[in-house]
């Protein structure tokens, strides 16, 4: 027969809800986690990418697989809320923040490919 403490159990919950309490920017993933996203984000990029062809009728050749959705990307959908609210005021400030260092990294590669 196992016995469990019972009081260590407790111990055990008290210091979960405490790291819990410091987590800032919670995501709303299910069980399936970034995997999963992963998954729903490209079939929606292939998709997408099938409607354009059937619109301009290029069906008939080979469709190139989507790209690989960003990292980025998937951390702020991972916090996004089905209403399209972020999961917390921090979260939204994180995501601005990264977005904004994306695009700004986008524009240096620009700037540097052009200045060749």
């Amino acid at each position: 027969m196992i016995f469990i403490n019972v009081r260590f159990l407790q111990d055990v919950q008290k210091k979960t809800d405490v790291i819990q309490k410091q987590n800032t920017a919670p995501h709303v993933l299910s069980r399936g986690g970034y995997e999963y996203l992963e998954q729903k984000l490209m079939a929606e990029k292939t998709k997408k990418k099938l409607e354009e062809a059937t619109q301009f009728k290029s069906t008939e050749g080979v469709i190139d697989l989507p790209s690989p959705i960003r990292q980025h990307m998937k951390w702020k959908m991972a916090r996004t809320k089905k209403t399209g609210q972020m999961t917390s005021e921090e979260a939204k400030e994180i995501a601005e923040t990264i977005i904004s260092h994306f695009q700004l990294r986008i524009v240096i590669i620009f700037v540097y490919s052009v200045n060749e």
